[in-house]
């Protein structure tokens, strides 16, 4: 979730809506807002990034009030861009654009820097994906070009000194903060006179953004063609319904940014079936062009800026919104089934907590390490692992609260933690699991232990001496109910402590449940 701040006087004034009618559209959009501190706090969830910018906010309240969606038209331009080799293996894709005819002044620029933060934090995945330039257009000498970074320098935002890349990642506090996503390769944009933009990680100070600026370039760079291509339309939608003139850039044969709206075949008794209701044509055409959709001829027309919708079930959804929840008459499903609560073994998460446990969450996947020593009946493997730590499916919970022990060493003993979780063991099991470390851990203090959660699960333990490497020889139970083996409690060896990074003595029970 997004949190966007708007004025809510700016807001009312461009909008012509009282404070609480834009609080009230807003929160039925999807959007829940409120007054803090005497700006309006939009929540925005990370499928309505056009609603990151206050002109996005002002679009949609106009069409859910009644307006038309805008329409932006891209004038053809002789700005160019060329993607030289070697690009598509470090961050393959690049979309620009050109607006001109703004007025900057500090709230713009406020509200441009806000825009540009949230869309890097989530559609962005915080750079990685994508990642958003505005430069100066009037500093800039055409053509562009889109190529692997060398050794040259140029003088970074915030800086008056040349740097390296190098150096920049190094040094920059920008450059530190997303230094791992150069690492691997950097790429640069540049002009005639060199560097305007390192991306994902800064602009040059050249091209920065005033109040004195007039004219606008746009660049989006990352990992994905929709995600760029998308946020440049959030970008240049935003920017042209702040009285700026779009213009393209030639990159690859093709003109950007493409505002052309997306059309989809509409399916009215889906959305019918779907929605549980029995809306007619007028109906539905009210409802989509309440949420900034065009809609003639059984299609539907999403405009460029929704890069969130991908199939008919975004489309069924808004349509939902623009009807209104509050229109939906609540109805008990029509299920053949009785409910029952499910067996989350409140009970055993209960009596661990009353004997001061606490509760552990380690991960399903592990590796041989780990596993050393454990008697299985069969490993998984997993086939394509992308880490060695991650390549086999867990056959015991000890090995994992004995990490626990060990990432929790410097906090004080005694120590006790329990896991209630999965593993595989020729074939899946539920079990607990539990450890404590201490100066008087000893196989007493377990079995007190054990004798409790006997009560818990109406089950009389019988203990049997086992050989087991993990733990002391003559220390180690297995622990049998009604005839069947459950699992093992007992005093873990030294040897195995020590691989741990752990001094102090430590008991360890697992039981299939």
């Amino acid at each position: 979730m997004a949190v966007v701040a708007v004025d809510p006087g700016m807001i009312g004034k461009r909008s012509g809506l009282s404070k609480d009618k834009i609080i009230d559209m807003l929160t039925r959009m999807g959007a829940p807002t409120e007054e803090k501190e005497g700006q309006l706090v939009v929540e925005v969830t990370p499928n309505r990034p056009d609603l990151f910018s206050t002109e996005g906010i002002l679009r949609a309240l106009s069409c859910y009030n009644g307006g038309t969606a805008p329409t932006h038209k891209v004038k053809k331009a002789d700005y160019r861009m060329s993607i030289g080799k070697g690009v598509e293996a470090i961050r393959p894709f690049v979309r620009c654009g050109v607006v001109k005819g703004l007025k900057i002044d500090g709230e713009t620029i406020q509200n441009l820097m806000q825009m540009q933060e949230k869309l890097h934090d989530t559609v962005g995945r915080r750079r990685k994906k994508v990642a958003i330039g505005i430069h100066d257009l009037k500093e800039i000498k055409f053509p562009l070009e889109y190529v692997v970074g060398t050794d040259e320098t140029f003088v970074p935002l915030d800086c008056d000194e040349e740097m390296g890349m190098d150096d920049v990642l190094d040094e920059h506090p920008k450059g530190v903060a997303y230094s791992a996503l150069a690492r691997h390769g950097k790429v640069v944009i540049k002009d005639r006179d060199g560097i305007i933009s390192f991306p994902p990680i800064i602009n040059s100070e050249r091209t920065r953004v005033t109040e004195k600026t007039k004219d606008v370039l746009l660049d989006v760079t990352g990992s994905s063609k929709e995600a760029v291509e998308g946020v440049l339309n959030i970008i240049a939608a935003s920017f042209a319904d702040a009285g700026g003139t779009l213009y393209s850039v030639e990159m690859g044969g093709k003109d950007y940014p493409d505002m052309e709206w997306k059309k989809m075949k509409y399916d009215e008794a889906e959305t019918n079936r779907v929605l549980g209701l029995e809306l007619g044509k007028k109906e539905i055409k009210a409802a989509l062009e309440k949420m900034g959709y065009g809609f003639r001829d059984g299609y539907v027309f999403v405009p460029p800026y929704r890069m969130d919708i991908i199939s008919f079930i975004d489309i069924i959804e808004d349509v939902a919104i623009g009807h209104g929840y509050e229109k939906f008459t609540p109805e008990l499903p029509q299920l053949p089934t009785i409910g029952a609560l499910a067996d989350a073994g409140e009970g055993i998460h209960a009596a661990m907590c009353g004997m001061g446990f606490l509760e552990a969450k380690n991960y399903v996947l592990t590796n041989e390490r780990m596993l050393e020593g454990t008697k299985d009946k069969g490993r998984v493997r997993i086939a394509n692992s992308t880490s060695e730590e991650f390549g086999l499916v867990r056959t015991s919970l000890i090995p994992g609260l004995l990490s626990t022990c060990q990432t929790n060493k410097t906090k004080g003993l005694p120590q006790k933690f329990y896991e209630l979780g999965g593993v595989w063991n020729g074939r899946e099991a539920r079990r607990l699991g539990f450890v404590l470390i201490g100066n008087r851990a000893n196989f007493s203090v377990a079995q007190s232990v054990l004798q409790t959660l006997a009560k818990e699960l109406w089950m009389k333990p019988e203990l049997k001496a086992v050989p087991d490497e993990r733990f002391i020889p003559g220390r180690c139970y297995s622990v049998s109910a009604g005839g069947r083996e459950l699992g093992l409690i007992g005093e873990i060896a030294p040897q195995v402590l020590e691989k741990h990074g752990l001094e102090y003595p430590l008991v360890a029970c697992e039981l299939e449940l």
